[in-house]
């Protein structure tokens, strides 16, 4: 099926992917929301499956959950524009939980589409799940191009926008001041998760950890954590409007508590580079008797506090006392 995108972009020409007696119509698509879609769906979304397991064809369906206290979340209704269908249904409400919404395309022809939409940017994972729900082989697709730096970082927004937190960490050290970190979980049975390394590999930043057990029955858990607060507000700053909403709000909340610290003291000031006055109390600034002179070229003197000056001295005038005394008081030349 051949697909009419914008002309600044490739057309994609995938096998295996033929519409149904319904045929959807495929519309100019905004592909920067496309590849911010496909990093939500590597996040949250999900493709299955349903109906009763004994009759001879099951129907596709995917989804998208999504909690909120405070009505629709915004990401499900951005999703369904970028893909430009689906049904965004809720609230379910259980008791002790948050409601529950959730974005749902119900039939093989709409699942399909979602999979040709996003396919260009989708991680390994996720699009081996939609297309082994819709029963087709991995080499479907004939061409896939590379994506763009905007697209990129769309698709970074959208990745942060369904796995991505930041939040307050508790220092170790210093009692009610706080680190900003930030962090996206995935879990995987085949080692690090492309979508981490992408992510990470996008911006040059943070370190994956893992794996951590994932609990009885579930994949194992990688994560990837960035812990400086520069490397973060740069994160956070080329992601910009691509990324959603409430994610901006919670990374300028979680800033700017740890901005309005005061500067923590760094170091043992009796210790390092900034100590003046060495283990026996001498003051570096003063024990040096007479200005240094090279013994050679381009020697420079060393930094007062790598040595005490009052402590060579005091040394080597309590080994030629003790070098006296062993000698019987007699000083011996060589």
């Amino acid at each position: 099926m051949h697909v009419a995108l914008p002309a600044d972009v490739d057309i994609w020409v995938l096998g295996g992917l033929r519409r149904g007696n319904a045929g959807l119509h495929m519309r100019w698509m905004d592909h920067t929301e496309l590849a911010w879609a496909a990093g939500f769906w590597d996040g949250e979304g999900s493709a299955y499956l349903t109906g009763a397991r004994d009759r001879a064809t099951r129907q596709p369906q995917a989804r998208i959950n999504q909690s909120s206290t405070t009505g629709v979340p915004q990401v499900l209704i951005r999703f369904q524009r970028a893909v430009g269908l689906g049904r965004v249904q809720g609230p379910e409400v259980d008791e002790g939980k948050e409601p529950l919404y959730r974005w749902v395309v119900s039939s093989r022809d709409e699942v399909r589409t979602v999979l040709l939409l996003m396919r260009p940017w989708l991680g390994q994972v996720k699009r081996t799940q939609l297309e082994q729900t819709l029963g087709i082989r991995s080499q479907a697709a004939l061409r896939v191009r590379r994506m763009s730096g905007s697209e990129l970082l769309a698709w970074c927004a959208g990745l942060f926008d369904g796995e991505g937190s930041m939040y307050l960490a508790k220092h170790q050290s210093h009692s009610g001041y706080f680190l900003l970190e930030a962090a996206i979980t995935q879990s995987s049975w085949d080692g690090i998760p492309e979508v981490l390394e992408r992510f990470r590999d996008a911006f040059g930043i943070g370190t994956i950890y893992g794996p951590y057990p994932g609990g009885e029955g579930h994949a194992p858990v990688y994560r990837w954590k960035a812990h400086r607060r520069q490397q973060i507000e740069a994160i956070i700053a080329a992601l910009g409007n691509e990324l959603g909403q409430v994610k901006r709000d919670q990374a300028a909340t979680a800033i700017s508590v740890v901005a309005g610290q005061l500067p923590l003291p760094r170091g043992n000031p009796a210790w390092g580079n900034r100590k003046t006055h060495c283990v026996r109390g001498h003051e570096y600034a003063t024990a040096r008797i007479r200005s240094f002179k090279s013994r050679g070229k381009n020697i420079r003197p060393r930094r007062a506090s790598q040595q005490c000056l009052a402590c060579v001295r005091a040394d080597a005038r309590a080994k030629r006392i003790a070098r006296k005394a062993k000698n019987g008081g007699v000083r011996r030349r060589s």
